[in-house]
């Protein structure tokens, strides 16, 4: 007979859902409305690329709580204090954002947008950082709450998601100015980047109250002080991007060489190594950052908005949904065989090849002005998060499951490493080589 949970038990899942849902809400509602204020902006298109650098450099935060944790040998609690700051750092800087994104100001006889580069560096510090703190504060609880913490994970990518959704993006058209002159008009969503960024805020601001509750109250504790070790409970769930590096930085920080750490059963030569399957699925981690965490966020704008600002806003909007997907996917087919994982990178490099050359080609995109081109495009960007999304799950699970500590550790490294050359690749094309061109509207391309 299927047991009935608790009232109590309920309602500590639902604070602890709320709670989580605060973990990346913010930084994905900022990329969201890109196809809104790209135009709006001095950047332009180059916007995402500058955002995707600036975004990976927040990673600090991360490397901070690290050496926290190993020089105080687990002694701070800095838990309860750094996600007090997270959550009320989220929510200050999203009110403040609503009203200054569109501020710029000059430096060096440039104009650039420094409120929200500087807004948005500062969520993307909380958001890393959060990947660290969260999870912690949660083993004092039961393991029954961990389904509550990857549900309220996912609904950090969702909940701005159908925020974008109920946005809308307003429709692109050219009209003719006093001289005849046609000039692009954008007529507005139905409600605008600042009420959008006030319900984040909103949603911010029950995360913060729920995290308090939790403090206050001791419902759903453990009742002994030995607890699960944080980093052997997240083996049990799909891989949780950027949340990978956790007990685990700050458990191996004394190790002195890398072949010590992945080498799990055997010594093995660096040539031997990196031909094993054990060395082929860390560069697979390696090389699905740099496609999917680094360079896509960047190459958004470029890929998408040659096809209409409708194309590029509905289509982010869809990526939101792939991680939660292939996360509930990952706890039915936990894991594949080599050969599937091989060619399922295949097919996401492959994908990302379509939709690069689609930025490179900008402004005269494949097939950029008929519906079979707008529709491809939105296929290969949700296909390209599904599929290489799918492939980080099935490699953190391989890699939680044969090397524990360790093959978590470099699973997490790689992954900063790799989206962090992903982000400044794109960076360096757009801003230093001129790579990528944008498309207006209301000019006739001879494509």
């Amino acid at each position: 007979m299927m047991r009935i949970p608790r009232c109590s038990t309920i309602c500590v899942s639902t604070l602890v859902i709320l709670f989580v849902v605060g973990s990346w809400l913010n930084l994905s509602g900022v990329w969201i409305e890109f196809p809104l204020i790209v135009d709006q902006l001095p950047e332009g298109w180059g916007l995402p690329a500058r955002m995707g650098l600036i975004s990976n450099l927040a990673n600090i935060g991360v490397v901070i709580v690290a050496f926290i944790r190993r020089f105080s040998h687990g002694r701070v609690t800095y838990e309860v204090p750094v996600n007090i700051f997270i959550l009320t750092t989220g929510t200050v800087v999203l009110i403040i954002l609503a009203f200054v994104w569109h501020k710029t100001t000059w430096i060096n006889g440039s104009e650039h947008s420094t409120y929200l580069m500087g807004f948005s560096l500062s969520l993307s510090l909380v958001d890393c950082t959060s990947s660290v703190t969260f999870l912690p504060f949660l083993d004092r609880y039961e393991p029954i709450y961990l389904n509550a913490y990857f549900f309220g994970e996912a609904l950090s990518s969702l909940f701005p998601a159908l925020l974008g959704i109920a946005q809308g993006v307003g429709q692109t058209s050219c009209i003719k100015d006093q001289n005849g002159t046609l000039i692009e008009y954008n007529s507005p969503p139905r409600f605008s980047v600042r009420v959008y960024f006030l319900a984040l805020a909103v949603i911010m601001l029950a995360s913060l109250l729920s995290f308090i509750t939790l403090c206050l109250i001791r419902t759903g504790r453990r009742k002994e002080k030995s607890s699960i070790n944080s980093s052997n409970i997240k083996v049990r769930a799909p891989v949780v991007e950027l949340s990978t590096i956790d007990d685990e930085v700050s458990a191996n920080l004394e190790v002195n060489t890398f072949r010590n750490i992945i080498s799990d059963e055997y010594s093995m030569t660096m040539k031997e190594f990196w031909i094993s399957k054990h060395g082929i699925y860390l560069f697979l981690c390696f090389w699905t950052s740099i496609l999917i965490i680094g360079a896509s966020p960047s190459l958004q704008s470029y890929s998408l908005y040659p096809y209409s600002i409708e194309v590029y806003h509905h289509t982010i909007v869809a990526c939101q949904f792939a991680y939660p997907l292939m996360s509930l996917l990952g706890v039915f087919i936990p894991h594949l065989r080599s050969r599937y994982v091989y060619l399922l990178t295949i097919i996401g490099t492959g994908l990302f090849v379509y939709t690069f050359i689609s930025a490179k080609l900008s402004p005269c995109s494949p097939l950029v002005d008929q519906l079979i081109g707008k529709i491809l495009i939105s296929l290969g960007w949700v296909l390209k998060y599904c599929v290489l999304y799918f492939i980080r799950v099935l490699l953190g699970n391989y890699f939680g499951r044969k090397s524990g500590h360790r093959g978590l550790f470099w699973f997490g490294v790689l992954t900063q490493i790799g989206s962090l050359i992903g982000a400044l690749a794109i960076y360096i094309f757009t801003d230093h080589l001129n790579l990528f061109h944008e498309r207006k509207i209301c000019v006739s391309y001879l494509c």
